[in-house]
Order: C-alpha cells, then structure tokens, then sequence
C-alpha cells in the first residue's frame, strides 16, 4: 500500500470517504483541515478572517508536505485547494497515490449550502465559477471516482482500484496502483533503467549502481548489451546480485538478456513502465536484442524473481505509448472468447480509467498461452504471433523510430484478418468489426502506404527473417473468427507480399 490523497472540490464528500476507505484498507485516517486546526486551535474559517487566505495556503501546504514526508501509510482527505498549488500537485503526484472524488458542482453544492463554516462558500453561480477555475487542475490527477453516488459505490470502487493482484504461475507477478512505492526501498545491486522514466522518477529509484538506456529499440544490440556487462563488473555485482529493469519493452528485453547471461545468470526484477510492456512484453520469460538484420535475433527464455506492474506509471505516457499498448490488447481480444474484444468495443474513450481495467484481463490472457508452453515448443505459445510477422516485418522496413510496436502489431492483425476473409475463413462480418475497431482504437493504414514504393524482393527477404521461417515458409496465425485463431503453416512469403500489397492498394485511403 502507500499513502492515499483524496482530492475533490467542496462537498465531494473526501471525509466521509476517507474515513470509510480507512477501515477498508486499515490504515489511519487524517483530514488536512482538522490537522491545521488543530495546530492554530481555531476553525478554518476563522483562520481565514483572522489571518488571510495566503497565509491559510501557505500553511496548508506545509502540513501537506510533512504528511507526504511520512514513512507510514494513510488515507489523507485534503481541502478543495490543497493541491492548486504546482509544487504540493507534483509532490502529491510523486509521492502518493491520489484518488480524484469527481463530480457536478451543483451535486456538490446541494450537500453542503447550509454550512457556514465554509469560507469560500457562497452562491451557486461563485461555487461553479470556483470549480471551473480549478477543473483543470482537477484533471491532472489520474485516478478519478464518480462521488455523485452512495458511499458504499464509491468506496468499492477505490478498493477494486487499490486491489493487489498476485499470479504466481508461471511467472511470479504483482498488479496493484502504487507497489512501485515500496521499491524504494529494496535492495536492489544494479538497476537498468530507461533514460526518459529515470528523468521523472528517479527519486523513487535511488539505486547508486544503475545503467541509463537511451535511444529506444535501437538500444537493443550486441554493443549496448556488451556495456552493460561492463558497467556490472565494475559495480562489483556477482553471482547472487540483484538486477532490476525499469522501463518499457526495450528494458525488458535487455535486462532479461543481460541477466541470463551476466555470469551465467543473475537475479532479475522488472518494472514495466509502459501500457505495452504491462500487458505484455514484460511476461513471459522471453528476451531478445536485434542483430543488423533483423529484431530480437539473439535472445533467451529468462523468468525474473517478480515482476511489479504499477499502472500508475501508465499516467505520465504520450497518448500514442497507450495506443501502442492497446495493439496488443486488439491481438488479445481476437485470440479467444475472453470478452476484451467486446470490452474495447464498449469503450466510449480510452482514458486512463479505462485502460486501467484491461491490464488484469490481458495478463490473464498472455498466461494462458505460456503457462504450458514456456519455451515455445509445444505449439501453444505460437498463437501470440498473432500479428507479428507482417509487423516485424513492416517495423524493419518503415523504420523502428517511425512505428510504434503496437502499431506495427494491429496493422499486421489487419493484414491476417483480410487474407483470413480473402480465403473464405473469417466471415465479413467479423472482418468488418475488426477493421471498425481498428480504426476506433486510431490506428492508421495510410501510416503503411510507404510499403508500396519498396521492391517486393526487398519486403520478401525482410519476411524470411522471420524466427517462426522453416525452408523459406511462413507459420502465420490467422483468425478464423473473433475469439478463435488458427496455424497455416507452409506460407509462401510470395504469396503473403502479394496479399499485404493488396490490401494497402485497397484501404491506404480508407483508414
């Protein structure tokens, strides 16, 4: 657990919560306001005719940055302007796990219009004027609870969202909002670490031994790897030494591969930072960097100690990171019946409320093919190539940094899912809601019409890359409708360049 802020404007009920949601998780309850009164010995409302405003906020923000100081754990409910403040909003967001009681202001009002001991109280028309000066503070906190509804609703809600979720085969995960914060900690010998995640946090990852990763997938290579061995011996990490790797897909891969292979094996921890790497590349064992011609060409299976998905981090992403994220979830709506498909249907907007509900289910999902196939050899694991071998493919053709994996992965789902339907197998119908989902999740298939200008020599080499290639023959996953997919083994790649060609002569404009 970690210290929980309820947020809110007047009358969204953070003490009520806040005292419930303490019982709930128990630990103790405090009320910022109480708190200050306690130390002026008056009320907030005489503190604010006595002595200002200013100095109210001033005080307010001191007493909130002692709580955030606190090594314990607790539910904080704090006034409707504690966090107006830029420094006391970025420590809460550093620091805490802040919960947003969201809601109409004229809900609000009609709960407390009777208080006088409110200073800022006063009529609806200055209530409402108030709350839309400081919405858009409001708006940067990532977890948000609708606080128009019976207490009982609300706090479930926050429990659910709180909810430490553990799986333990085949590979020992921990899922719970904020269990990063009690890797601060933990003693960690050497940690890899993503230049742009260790930017923002790494006052929660104060490791003195530590390599910084720049530069994305094309970090992915022999030579990085071979620097990283360095930096490890000469940090004095041995046998038993502890490796924790913070950041997205690229971090994974090389800290699983530099841990299996540093001295024949050492302890791994990752931390996936990213939508991508949370519902997917951090799972399962598989690691791999790239070789000049082609991705992941050297790798190993390497399961770490425990992986901690914190999807908090998810919140400080670039909106096209959680698309990215979202091509993989696509895949795994199609795989089987597990309703994610429907689920990403549903879904009015992708939000962070709303991505937060599909990382349970993907994990369960990606488990479910690897729990009895872990090294790729039963036939089983396979099927996650889904997508991937037109991706991988259009990913080395268009560039690594033009393409975000997700991307590259949906774009290839569509292909398998057009040559699926081209062959009488999926039905139009489902090709149809496929394709409307696709571009509802904002994916593009003009993204891809560069292809068109490359020699279909040069795209067919590129395919026989391709790891799952046997004498020069594809094993591609198609689906055969939504909820079930399928092996076609012995693919020609001619015939593949000739379906991907097709279909972008025909939907480059479209989508």
């Amino acid at each position: 657990m970690a210290k929980i802020i309820l947020c809110g404007f007047m009358g969204s009920g953070k003490t009520t919560i806040g005292r419930e949601l303490s019982k709930n998780l128990k630990i103790p309850f405090f009320d910022l306001d109480s708190e200050i009164e306690k130390r002026f010995g008056k009320d907030i409302d005489k503190i604010f005719q006595d002595n200002g405003e200013n100095l109210f906020r001033k005080i307010e923000k001191d007493v909130l940055l002692e709580f955030l100081e606190k090594k314990k754990d607790f539910v904080l409910a704090v006034g409707g302007g504690a966090i107006i403040d830029t420094e006391s909003l970025n420590r809460v967001l550093k620091n805490s796990i802040p919960v947003l009681l969201d809601g109409r202001p004229e809900v609000f009002y009609e709960r407390i219009k009777g208080d006088r001991k409110r200073p800022l109280l006063h009529s609806l028309h200055d209530f409402v004027l108030l709350f839309e000066q400081r919405k858009h503070i409001y708006m940067k906190i990532p977890l948000k609870i609708n606080a128009e509804r019976p207490l009982h609703n609300i706090v479930s809600d926050i429990m659910w969202i709180l909810k430490r979720r553990e799986f333990h085969n085949p590979q020992k995960i921990i899922l719970q909002v904020g269990i990063s914060f009690s890797l601060v900690n933990k003693e960690f010998d050497f940690l890899i670490i993503d230049e742009n995640v260790y930017k923002i946090y790494k006052e929660r990852f104060k490791i003195k031994n530590k390599y910084i990763v720049s530069g994305g997938e094309r970090a992915k290579n022999l030579d990085e790897v071979s620097d990283i061995y360095e930096a490890l011996l000469n940090s004095g990490v041995e046998k038993d030494g502890k490796v924790a790797g913070v950041g997205g897909g690229v971090i994974s891969d090389i800290s699983g591969f530099v841990s299996s292979t540093y001295m024949r094996g050492v302890n791994l921890y990752l931390v996936p930072t990213t939508f991508l790497s949370q519902v997917d590349s951090s799972i399962g064992g598989k690691n791999g960097v790239n070789l000049s011609s082609g991705k992941n060409l050297v790798g190993t299976f390497y399961l770490p100690g425990y992986t901690y998905i914190d999807p908090l981090f998810l919140w400080t992403l670039p909106g096209r990171e959680i698309i990215s994220g979202l091509g993989e979830v696509f895949k795994y709506g199609i795989l089987s019946e597990n309703g994610i498909f429907e689920m990403l249907e549903r879904a009015y907007k992708f939000d962070f409320m709303t991505i937060l509900k599909f990382i349970y289910p993907a994990i369960l999902e990606k488990i479910k093919w690897i729990k009895n196939d872990m090294f790729d050899r039963k036939g089983e694991r396979v099927f996650l190539n889904l997508g991937h071998t037109v991706g991988h493919m259009v990913e080395r053709i268009i560039g690594f940094g033009n393409l975000t994996h997700g991307e590259a992965v949906a774009f290839g789902i569509l292909v398998s899912a057009y040559i699926s339907n081209r062959s009488k197998i999926l039905k139009d119908s489902d090709f149809e809601r496929i394709m409307f989902l696709y571009k509802k999740l904002d994916f593009h298939v003009k993204k891809f019409a560069p292809i068109l200008n490359f020699k279909e020599d040069d795209l067919i080499k590129t395919l026989l890359l391709d790891k799952k290639t046997n004498s020069r023959k594809l094993t591609l996953v198609l689906p055969k409708r939504i909820g079930e997919v399928f092996l076609k083994r012995d693919f020609q790649p001619e015939l593949l360049t000739k379906f991907l060609l097709e279909f972008l002569r025909d939907f480059k404009e479209e989508i």
